[in-house]
């Protein structure tokens, strides 16, 4: 009776130490997706910085050259 009691200790033992690994990985998981779904929404919100700045420089070039050539049309005309 008593080797049945070691085993039955030893297995439960065994249990508890994957149950804590296994919650100590979805912890970590958990942890990871966080993270990732962080960094995405930074490179999103940089991407979108970026595009609304190139839009910014193009249309100040189209009205840069558009005064260019009024002026120049003014003045030499």
């Amino acid at each position: 009776m008593t080797e049945f009691d070691d085993l039955t200790k030893r297995i439960i033992d065994k249990l508890d130490t994957l149950d804590d690994k296994i919650d100590k990985l979805c912890v970590w998981k958990t942890e990871m997706e966080t993270e990732w779904k962080n960094h995405m929404n930074t490179i999103e919100q940089k991407a979108v910085g970026k595009e609304k700045r190139f839009y910014y420089i193009i249309a100040l070039m189209g009205v840069g050259f558009t005064l260019q050539e009024i002026i120049r049309s003014v003045l030499f005309g």
